[in-house]
């Protein structure tokens, strides 16, 4: 669950940025298959989705790759397990 909330600040985070720089995979995806958008009012948003997609993804992996180890490293935990006898009669 906390995951999908790293997704979603990942993805607003990297929209917002989008729109004021061009960062790298949106931007080449643009160029790339959709030159006609270049220069139009849409460029920034479209960009600002795919750099959202791609970045809230990888940081969506990192942290669940990291939550993953944090988990195995802090070991089992200890059960303890109370069992009372009744008399059977």
């Amino acid at each position: 669950m906390i995951g999908a909330v790293i997704f979603v600040i990942a993805f607003v985070l990297f929209l917002l940025i989008s729109f004021v720089t061009p960062l790298p995979p949106g931007a080449t995806v643009i160029e790339g298959f959709v030159p006609e958008l270049m220069g139009s009012n849409y460029e920034g948003l479209v960009s600002g989705i795919i750099n959202g997609v791609i970045y809230g993804i990888i940081i969506w992996i990192v942290f669940s790759i990291a939550m993953m180890f944090y988990n195995k490293t802090k070991g089992p935990k200890e059960v303890l397990v109370k069992v009372e006898a009744q008399d059977a009669k």
